[in-house]
């Protein structure tokens, strides 16, 4: 092992003065490695002037669909900027429609029919401003629906333009996608290599068989196509081995100053979040980024979350790299608060004491100080504080603190150890969560947490439990979601062979065809909504009362339900004292 890397730090010295390649995807190895880190990429709006524009290059649109209707538009999709920046440094010109900040406030006030006519309005109207040579669009799996209108549109206008699906509603089931949405491509995975290598073919009109990471239409003759496979790409690898040698999301092509900065996330809207998101505070300018990507766990997933879409392996970004990030947006939008939207974000505890450290020596050396926040989990947290305590020294939590963290995000999803076992939360214990709930509380005054309640074997038992342990660590959850099925997952195949996918859409139990599902992911909104796939005993009625029985007990955020139909669900009554009453 030694020899190699020995090889490859040679080889990487013996090109670290050669010409960037004119692709970036030429600049990884076929294991993802960057061949040489030096290579200059997009970091800062300035950065973005060493890359010119060819003539030959493509104009491609790229078109972000509305999401979380009834709340204020608050986060950047970060996804769809760093494809941007890969297609800027390629030489392509990128033009952005953002339909989710143009509505600039909830919409609550329009029936479904009247949303629809402006999002047409819109999309037909940036198309009349001529015609693109590709269009990109992505999300997740609840916009299903506006994904669909908005490539319906662009593919009655456009119908020779190739539409490209990305983000994870591609990677959970892209042969589907391409079926039913009638888009073009379906990229699988992490988007900027991909898409670079796609963008690349298209341009000079080569076939796309034998290109990893994307699902795609192939003509098998007149007026006849096939969906073809061509695998999974290897994922960027970690650190100054693939990460850091990314360029970061190009946010100057989106309304960051007028919209997204403005509109709270994390810490910043903690009490607004279940309303409407509204901002408290004007000054309080915030920012999304990530610092890591895919999760320890994806491969043993919890059996309800869709891990793997960035990559089967957990992968992060140097300290220095983030942080450089995070200075450049402080003083490039005025932030004083920065979100992370990892997946799992502090993990590695290695990893967070370094990154604090890089945070002190910046704020020592520039007197760069910013708040942040970000996710973790209960287990690692807990090993932490015990780990700390035998070495004599601060846990990564209270260094956090020190350099600006003021939120840790846990999906806890039940303090019952029954539950824990049956959804394979690893590692999660109710003692192990009292650990970390009752620590993140001492040093920050709160701790984000997030429940669900429908899982299999759930019961009136195992709430109690749940509610009961908020109770003796004092915790008022951020939300009570319900258990639901999301392509990709184990909970996805056990609700297909419980029959769950078709009850949701026709109220009984059995098969669900294409139709089915797809009329399943047309429904689909908020966890927290309705109730969709139930894997427990009890009735859907039990399940919805048990949820504001338990809301009421503790005090979570979610005391509203955010229906995507256009129609408000009623609340039953909350059963108070114990979930043993009558229901």
């Amino acid at each position: 092992m030694a020899k190699t890397s020995s090889s490859t730090d040679n080889k990487l010295l013996r090109v670290a003065s050669s010409k960037a390649p004119d692709y970036f995807y030429q600049r990884f190895d076929l294991g993802g490695a960057i061949i040489n880190p030096n290579w200059p990429r997009i970091t800062t709006e300035e950065s973005v002037k060493d890359f010119k524009p060819r003539d030959t290059g493509l104009k491609l649109l790229l078109i972000n669909p509305p999401i979380r209707e009834w709340s204020y538009p608050n986060i950047m999709p970060i996804g769809q900027g760093y494809v941007a920046s890969v297609a800027t440094m390629d030489g392509h010109r990128v033009s952005v429609l953002d339909l989710n900040a143009a509505r600039a406030r909830p919409i609550d006030d329009k029936t479904a029919a009247e949303v629809s006519a402006w999002v047409e309005e819109m999309v037909t109207g940036s198309l009349a401003g001529g015609k693109p040579d590709v269009i990109g669009i992505g999300g997740i799996i609840t916009q299903y629906g506006r994904i669909k209108q908005v490539v319906s549109i662009c593919k009655r206008v456009y119908p020779d333009v190739p539409v490209v699906l990305g983000g994870g509603i591609s990677s959970s089931m892209p042969e589907f996608m391409v079926q039913r949405l009638g888009v073009d491509i379906a990229v699988q995975g992490e988007g900027e290599v991909t898409s670079s290598e796609l963008f690349h073919r298209l341009e000079i009109g080569q076939p796309l068989d034998g290109m990893k990471g994307i699902v795609f239409r192939k003509q098998t003759g007149p007026g006849e196509w096939a969906v073809q496979n061509n695998g999974i790409r290897p994922s960027i690898q970690s650190l100054a081995r693939g990460l850091d040698s990314l360029p970061w999301p190009l946010r100057s092509g989106w309304p960051l100053d007028d919209v997204y900065r403005i509109n709270p996330v994390g810490h910043l809207n903690w009490a607004t979040k279940w309303k409407d998101g509204a901002s408290v505070d004007a000054g309080q300018f915030c920012e999304s980024m990530i610092a890591s990507r895919g999760c320890p766990y994806a491969v043993s997933a919890c059996d309800y979350c869709y891990a793997a879409y960035l990559g089967p392996e957990y992968r992060l970004r140097s300290p220095s790299e983030v942080v450089d990030e995070m200075q450049f947006m402080k003083e490039r939008y005025g932030l004083a608060y920065i979100h992370f939207l990892d997946d799992l974000m502090l993990t590695d505890f290695r990893w967070n004491l370094e990154f604090c450290g890089e945070l002190r020596a910046r704020r020592e050396r520039d007197g760069f100080e910013i708040t942040w926040g970000g996710t973790c989990r209960t287990n690692i947290v807990a090993a932490e504080v015990l780990r700390a305590k035998a070495e004599n020294r601060p846990n990564f939590l209270e260094q956090a603190y020190d350099v600006g963290m003021r939120q840790v995000g846990y999906g806890i999803e039940s303090a019952s150890q029954t539950i824990l076992t049956s959804i394979d939360k690893s590692g999660q214990t109710p003692e192990r969560i009292a650990i970390a709930v009752k620590e993140t509380q001492r040093i920050f005054g709160y701790a984000d947490c997030s429940f669900m309640i429908g899982s299999p074997g759930e019961s009136r038992k195992t709430v109690e439990e749940t509610v009961e342990v908020c109770k003796q660590i004092g915790l008022n959850p951020e939300v009570f979601f319900f258990t639901t099925a999301y392509p990709a997952t184990k909970f996805w195949d056990l609700a297909l062979e419980k029959g769950l996918i078709r009850k949701a859409v026709t109220g009984e139990k059995g098969e669900a065809d294409d139709d089915i599902i797809e009329e399943y992911f047309l429904r689909l909104g908020e966890q927290g909504e309705a109730i969709r796939t139930n894997f427990s005993d009890l009735t859907d009625e039990e399940v919805l009362e048990l949820s504001w029985w338990a809301i009421d007990e503790l005090g979570a955020q979610n005391t509203i339900r955010h229906p995507h139909t256009g129609e408000e669900q009623p609340r039953k009554p909350a059963v108070r004292g114990s979930a043993r009453a009558d229901l």
